[in-house]
């Protein structure tokens, strides 16, 4: 070993592998079962598209209109944190 790995600096203390089993103080600790949290229910529902309509010109109107309030959302949320930021009077 080099002499650098030797060097007790802030770790130190901290034996070189963990060890294999737990403390006693941990294994007599009551432990709670572990449950999954409950399905979250969906915030949004797909817009229904309409049949018969493939015109091209309405479906590149419906994309554009999607991305552009995606983006005022997040513009939103950014303003928001933004504002939490700073600081008070």
């Amino acid at each position: 070993m080099s002499a650098a790995s030797e060097d007790p600096g802030l770790l130190g203390g901290l034996p070189r592998s963990r060890p294999g089993t737990r403390s006693q103080k941990r294994a007599d600790a009551p432990q709670r079962p572990r449950t999954e949290p409950p399905p979250r229910p969906h915030s949004r529902a797909a817009p229904a598209e309409t049949p018969g309509t493939d015109d091209p010109i309405e479906a590149v109107g419906r994309a554009a209109g999607r991305i552009a309030g995606a983006g005022l959302r997040v513009a939103g949320r950014l303003t928001g944190e933004a504002i939490k930021r700073l600081p008070r009077p």
